[in-house]
């Protein structure tokens, strides 16, 4: 976070007690570790995570920050990230416009933008969401570089019962000073739906598409459907589509990995068993995928878990097993869960999983990962809690981390 950044953001701090009277929201989040790194050095990292809320409910107007400080005490390494400054006002039921650096999901991406957002919406069934500004990599700071643009329009369905969808268009320029416009641009539009049947099955359908215009490719097209044939059971069967062009400068896991389109699909039931105490949730997945060399690679994964409730003593456990196969090798694994809310201020977890694995670079072994948690809300708002983790895998033949972590939600209204 540049020197610029830190004013902004403490100005925000210090704006709330006098333009901010209605509402304010405080949530700090700080967790840490002590372990050894594969090179044996002991590390310390501690984060800290502060959000900020503050509200003027008269004047329709609201700010937001959140920000991540980073220490590692042992190696005296610092680092902050601001990922959110942005201010939220609404003059009128049917406009609104957002400033700063915000988070943007409209249809194709979550992105975190330094710009402007404004929502149009002058009738009762549809509003418009228009947006523009700088895309940050905030971890990566990719600041005083070649910035690039982002910049589209959405069209979103309101008040229609049973029923969302929206229409969204995109162009995102990479770097601005480069000109080649099919390697540097990107523009994509793409839709997404749903709608619950009225039906005593209520099957609700859903969909989203994808299709970059520059490369004339389906980047995404997802299709599905929640279906409830009996009071205790629930279905979800989906199958999806993916490509993209790999003609752009911009770089993505699909291009590196694949050369073609990429396809599957998915089915999920949960059957509850015994209402209130044993549920069974079932999935299988399955892929299709072009890998380099053009060479066409199936893929399967299977998860089945027990989920088992015991509601007068705070108990759940949850025993599960799962599979997978893939182009990098095979797995099977099982896993388990135990987590007990002793009262409703004090908690445990304790998780573990073991798993065998067959790659395709015959480094096959098995891995051990367990670990447990314990926390406790010391005061109205103020939880602390601390764990433990060990695992064992082909990498490290041993290896033990302690962890903390402190939560604390102040509200006031005024």
């Amino acid at each position: 976070m540049k020197k610029n950044q830190i004013i902004v953001f403490f100005f925000f701090l210090a704006a709330p007690s006098s333009l901010f009277a209605g509402e304010f929201h405080l949530t700090t989040t700080s967790l840490g570790q002590v372990r050894e790194n594969a090179g044996g050095q002991n590390e310390i990292p501690v984060s800290g995570y502060l959000g900020l809320e503050a509200a003027n409910t008269p004047q329709n107007l609201r700010g937001a920050a959140n920000v991540r400080f980073f220490r590692d005490f042992d190696r005296k390494l610092d680092d902050q990230d601001l990922y959110q400054a942005a201010v939220y006002f609404k003059p009128s039921d049917v406009f609104k416009i957002d400033s700063g650096r915000q988070l943007i999901n409209q249809g194709f991406s979550l992105e975190i933008l330094d710009g402007v957002q404004t929502t149009f919406g002058p009738f009762g069934f549809v509003d418009f969401a228009l947006y523009s500004g700088i895309p940050r990599s905030v971890e990566v700071g990719d600041f005083n570089k070649n910035d690039g643009l982002l910049s589209g329009l959405s069209i979103n369905l309101k008040n229609v019962a049973r029923t969302s969808g929206a229409v969204h268009a995109a162009w995102r320029k990479n770097d601005m000073e480069q000109t080649n416009w099919r390697q540097n641009d990107e523009i994509y539009v793409g839709a997404d739906f749903s709608h619950q049947f009225p039906i005593a099955t209520e099957p609700m359908f859903y969909g989203t598409f994808e299709y970059d215009a520059l490369w004339n490719a389906v980047n995404l097209g997802t299709a599905g459907i929640d279906l409830y044939p009996a009071r205790r059971l629930a279905i979800n069967l989906e199958g999806s589509y993916s490509n993209i062009s790999r003609q752009t400068d911009r770089l993505t896991i699909q291009r590196v990995f694949t050369d073609g389109r990429t396809w599957g699909g998915r089915a999920a039931v949960t059957w509850t068993l015994i209402p209130k105490f044993l549920d069974l949730v079932k999935s299988y997945a399955y892929h299709n995928v072009e890998a380099q060399g053009n060479n066409p690679r199936r893929g399967h994964g299977i998860d089945a878990a027990l989920q088992i409730s015991f509601e007068k003593i705070g108990l759940f456990l949850e025993p599960a097993y799962y599979f997978s196969k893939s182009l990098g090798g095979d797995l099977h694994g099982v896993r388990g869960l135990i987590h007990e809310q002793f009262t409703p201020k004090f908690f445990a977890d304790l998780a573990a999983d073991f798993t065998t694995y067959d790659k395709i670079t015959n480094d096959n072994d098995s891995a051990i990962g367990t670990g447990g948690w314990i926390g406790y809300e010391a005061a109205a708002g103020l939880t602390i809690s601390g764990g433990f983790e060990y695992n064992r895998n082909n990498v490290f033949i041993r290896e033990t981390r302690g962890s903390f972590r402190i939560d604390y939600h102040f509200d006031h209204e005024g």
